[in-house]
């Protein structure tokens, strides 16, 4: 098996879960505040209209980008969401939170959930009309790893429709924006290992990573503590737990629904501590199958973040490494085609350093952060081949505005 050492950074993105994450100190809650009492969480009703959260972008003179863009960026306050217009230029600044914001994410509806002070938020998609939908506990910046575990609120997740927020926090939870009541799917798991238990209360940290395209189940990370980990996936339905791995492994580092929810796409460009290439997950099952191998097949393949088109072939980052190439924990990797037969066709002459991708809803191209380790400079990358455009903002956590027209 072609696994190299890899450095420590590499096990951030297994336990990120339970990792303790810098605090900040918090302010006291604001008007609009919703209790924390876990309840059943009942079905949706209604959801709210497109046009009620949605407000039109600010005039561009020219295009790059095939909608506006979502960022997490480093600002003089702190990290900020800040929103890039169409034109790759045009900035506009969407949160403005003192302590900075943790992490985010957009609704198909446009609204914003984040974290910032340890409270869930909701804004619309110019970062106004502010609401406190869960307000979490203040965390003394000192305090000790297990508090953080306990009480720091992490990773908000959408549902498909709009209608209910997963997110982490004493374990697995989701929030309905219908009636505003939570419901505990999954708690942190108590450490039952005397030898770790004074060190550290809990054994596995869950938090969500995705909702199933159909938003009949929920694609958690389970984080053990200190270091490890692995999928499991949720179904509402029956809040029956399906574990996930790669032969054993864990299933890292990007994880994708197809459209029609039939595979989960779990790739990772690499080498090191887990398996490399493209995999595919049956969420019936929780099977894996090696679409790529990219640790044990020659000519050696990393691959990021998969596309599916309509035809059913994939767009993907790959990069071809020779069994004679030195050793390295990344290689440059080229806009490619990835048929149905699993042939592998460059869309570019161009390879690049790529970190965290987000494809267009369309396919034209992909937004990439253009550094493994750094928030650098933002980058748009065409599929047709066309010159590489060099965004006005460099962040982490891209995400698309949503468009009026759809």
């Amino acid at each position: 098996m072609r696994y190299r050492r890899g450095l420590a950074w590499l096990v951030l993105g297994l336990v990120g879960c339970s990792s303790a994450t810098s605090p900040t100190s918090q302010p006291q809650p604001s008007a609009n505040v919703i209790a924390a009492e876990p309840s059943a969480l009942p079905a949706a009703t209604s959801v709210p209209t497109l046009a009620a959260t949605l407000q039109p972008s600010p005039a561009v003179s020219s295009q790059v980008l095939p909608q506006p863009l979502y960022a997490l960026s480093s600002q003089p306050n702190g990290v900020q969401i800040v929103r890039l217009e169409t034109d790759g230029k045009t900035l506009t600044p969407i949160t403005n939170e003192q302590n900075g914001v943790f992490d985010y994410q957009i609704s198909s509806l446009g609204q914003i959930a984040y974290i910032a002070n340890n409270d869930l938020i909701l804004v619309d998609a110019l970062g106004q009309n502010r609401e406190i939908l869960v307000d979490g506990p203040t965390i003394d910046p000192q305090a000790d790893t297990n508090v953080f575990h306990r009480d720091q609120l992490n990773t908000p997740r959408w549902s498909p429709d709009g209608s209910s927020i997963a997110f982490s926090w004493g374990g697995l939870q989701v929030l309905s924006l219908i009636d505003r009541k939570q419901t505990m799917l999954q708690p942190h798991t108590s450490n039952a290992d005397a030898a770790l238990a004074d060190i550290y209360a809990y054994s596995v940290l869950y938090g969500p990573n995705s909702w199933s395209p159909d938003g009949s189940k929920i694609l958690a990370t389970a984080g053990f503590v200190p270091e490890g980990g692995n999928l499991v996936l949720f179904d509402l339905a029956s809040s029956a737990p399906l574990t996930i791995t790669i032969n054993g492994n864990y299933p890292c580092c990007h994880v994708s629904w197809e459209p029609d929810g039939s595979a989960i796409n779990v790739t990772n460009e690499t080498f090191g501590i887990f398996p490399t290439g493209w995999w595919h997950i049956n969420p019936s099952t929780g099977e894996s199958k090696a679409l790529i191998d990219g640790d044990n097949v020659a000519p050696f393949q990393p691959v990021s973040s998969v596309f599916m088109q309509p035809d059913g072939s994939h767009l993907g980052f790959v990069g071809t490494i020779d069994s004679n190439d030195p050793m390295e924990i990344s290689a440059p990797l080229t806009l490619s085609q990835i048929g149905v037969d699993g042939s592998i066709m460059p869309l570019r002459q161009d390879s690049q350093t790529v970190g965290s991708v987000l494809w267009a809803p369309d396919g034209s191209g992909a937004v990439i952060v253009p550094s493994m380790m750094a928030e650098t400079q933002l980058q748009w990358i065409p599929s047709n081949g066309s010159p590489i455009a060099d965004l006005a903002l460099s962040g982490a956590n891209m995400q698309w505005a949503i468009a009026l027209d759809q």
